[in-house]
Parts: structure tokens; C-alpha cells; sequence
């Protein structure tokens, strides 16, 4: 399947490169209008044409497809760092799971808030991740931030030992997302909160009613809801020890 993605890539845009050249330099199609179908055409692929390819063959989110994502007016006017923090009933000294901190925006909102003795554990699989994170909380001098590697299907933390987990489009690139959800519901306290944002244009987005599923599955009950199709925010409470 790697060797057939790998041919189909080359194929496809080569095939856009030659389509561009014939509408410029032989159809003589303005530039303006060649450029705007482009970015029409590559909303429609990565909404569209990825999902599908992902839906049988889980591989890494092109890296212009993250920057598209994490994007400063998405954090600005959609998903907004300080928003999403005051959503998640943080309180000073609570301990933080966070799942895929990506460039860290949404740890440090989060972090502020949990001063001066809580903690956020910022974890991923990706080392490239972990290590620049710790380069970017080392250079704005932040201590109540940790770091780490892990594996979200068997975390390394105890029962019953955090306050909050938080995902904001994350959960639905790991594989079997219902087995993530029930290593939180292990090691969130009782009453503890797991928080799940996510936004359309990822290639992986779920609907609200899917995740809900999977947070059911895993033991978990809704408590609140914000947002909408385009970008939503789920709180679920872990209620009793089920597992």
C-alpha cells in the first residue's frame, strides 16, 4: 500500500504540474484564475480525496496539512487557546495530560492556569515533537510543563492520578481511539474530566456523534458541549471506576 500511495502521488501531481503548464502557456488561461482553481482543488483533496485514501490506509497528515491547521487565525477567531482552557474547569495545582501538543499553544493556556504547583504533561509519540516543545518552554522559561514520550494505548502514568486530558484534533489519528479513551478513563481521578476538541478541515475529523460513541464506549458521560459542526469542544466526566 506505501509503494502504490508513494506512486500515486508522483502520478497525481504530475499530472496537476502538466494541467497548470497547458493552462498557462497553451490554453492562455489567466494566471489569477489558474491559481484560485489550484487552491479550490487542493481543499477539495485534502478534504476530500484524503480522507478517503486515510480511511483504508492510515499514514502521517502531509506536513502542509498540519501548518493549514495550526494556523494563527484558527487560534485566534475558531479554536482559541484561552477559550478552550476556561472551558476545561481547570483550578490551581490539578495535574494535566495532554494528548499531541503540536506546537504547544493549547499547553501553555492550559498551564497558566493550573500555577503554581499543577502540571501539564504534554505527550506524543513523536520525539521531533517532544524535543521542540522543550526547546520552546525552555526559551519562555515555563517549569510546570513536562515533556514526554509515550504511547497514548498504555500510559505510563498511575491509576487514578490526574485531574484533566485534553486532545484537540488528535485523538483521531491514533489507532483504536476507544482503547485511548479508556487508558484516561484509567488513570483520570474520579470525577475527572477529558476534554476532546476538533475542527473540520483535519483530514481526520469525526462528527460529534461519533466521538460521543467512542467516549460511551470507553465509559465515559457527556457533561458539556460547545462549538458547532465546523469546530466543537466535548467535556466527558469519568463518574465511576469502571475498568
Amino acid at each position: 500500500m506505501k509503494k502504490f500511495l508513494t506512486v500515486f502521488g508522483i502520478v497525481h501531481w504530475g499530472l496537476i504540474g502538466f494541467l497548470i503548464y497547458y493552462s498557462i502557456f497553451v490554453l492562455k488561461i489567466n494566471w489569477s484564475w489558474i491559481l484560485f482553481g489550484f487552491l479550490v482543488y487542493l481543499v477539495f483533496f485534502f478534504l476530500v480525496i484524503v480522507r478517503i485514501i486515510r480511511h483504508y490506509y492510515h499514514f502521517p497528515i502531509p506536513s502542509i496539512m498540519t501548518q493549514v491547521i495550526d494556523n494563527p487565525l484558527r487560534r485566534k477567531f475558531i479554536q482559541n487557546p484561552e477559550i478552550i482552557a476556561d472551558r476545561m474547569q481547570l483550578e490551581p495545582g490539578m495535574n494535566i495530560v495532554e494528548i499531541g501538543p503540536g506546537k504547544g499553544h493549547y499547553t501553555i493556556a492550559v498551564a497558566k492556569r493550573i500555577l503554581p504547583d499543577g502540571k501539564v504533561y504534554a505527550v506524543d509519540i513523536s520525539e521531533k515533537v517532544i524535543n521542540l516543545l522543550k526547546r520552546k518552554i525552555e526559551k519562555e522559561r515555563i517549569t510546570n510543563i513536562i515533556p514526554q514520550i509515550e504511547n497514548a494505548h498504555a500510559f505510563s502514568f498511575s491509576n487514578e492520578s490526574i485531574d484533566r486530558v485534553f486532545a484537540i484534533a488528535c485523538l483521531p489519528e491514533i489507532p483504536e481511539p476507544v482503547k485511548v479513551l479508556k487508558e484516561c478513563y484509567r488513570i483520570l481521578k474520579p470525577m475527572g474530566l477529558v476534554s476532546l476538541c476538533e475542527l473540520f478541515i483535519d483530514p481526520d475529523y469525526p462528527r460529534r456523534k461519533t466521538e460521543m460513541k467512542w467516549a460511551r464506549k470507553a465509559g465515559f458521560e457527556l457533561e458539556q458541549g460547545f462549538g458547532n459542526w465546523f469546530a466543537y469542544q466535548l467535556n466527558f466526566r469519568k463518574k465511576f471506576n469502571k475498568f
